[in-house]
């Protein structure tokens, strides 16, 4: 029974109360509306547990996602262009393939559409750290769908001292992008 119909019944119960006069009838339907009241906790419980799991699928790259965005504050501080849609697409390409949905045998590219040879280095450099991150290799194992792997990695809680939220460099999906 699903919990509209849950509480509805319950009411119905609570209502129905005042007209059982026997001691019997009154413990049978307080037994009858505890069992109601039971299953709405466990109910409860069920959405309580899925939030926290979610909370905690979250958690997992914390540490690897802020490193991450600073390391590319860092970069934006000389190249802006960082923040072009073009090169924002392929730093979401190299994260979808190498931790989202891992492609096997994926090796991330030489350039990412920076101005200078240089500054693609840099963003090299930045995202295979974060892929080798300790954290994002284990969440690779812990989070079983790309979804999961996509909630941990757009976790807005993680910003920088300058208020950088992955959304600055990678946007926002509300599911893993076919590329």
């Amino acid at each position: 029974m699903n919990t509209a119909k849950t509480i509805r019944r319950l009411r119905q119960l609570v209502d129905q109360f005042p007209d059982k006069k026997r001691n019997k009838d009154l413990l049978s339907h307080t037994l009858l509306i505890k069992a109601f009241v039971e299953d709405l906790q466990a109910e409860f419980q069920k959405r309580e547990d899925k939030e926290t799991a979610k909370a905690e699928k979250k958690k997992i790259i914390k540490k690897a996602l802020r490193q991450l965005l600073v390391a590319l504050d860092k970069i934006f501080e000389r190249h802006e262009e960082i923040g072009d849609t073009d090169v924002r697409e392929k730093m979401f390409a190299a994260i979808h393939f190498g931790f989202i949905k891992p492609k096997r045998g994926y090796k991330l590219p030489a350039k990412f559409g920076m101005f200078s040879e240089p500054a693609d280095k840099l963003v090299h450099a930045v995202l295979q750290e974060f892929l080798r991150h300790p954290e994002v290799l284990a969440a690779r194992k812990l989070l079983k769908t790309p979804e999961d792997r996509m909630t941990a990695f757009q976790d807005d809680d993680v910003e920088t001292r300058v208020s950088t939220s992955f959304f600055d460099y990678f946007g926002y999906s509300s599911k893993p992008r076919v590329i």
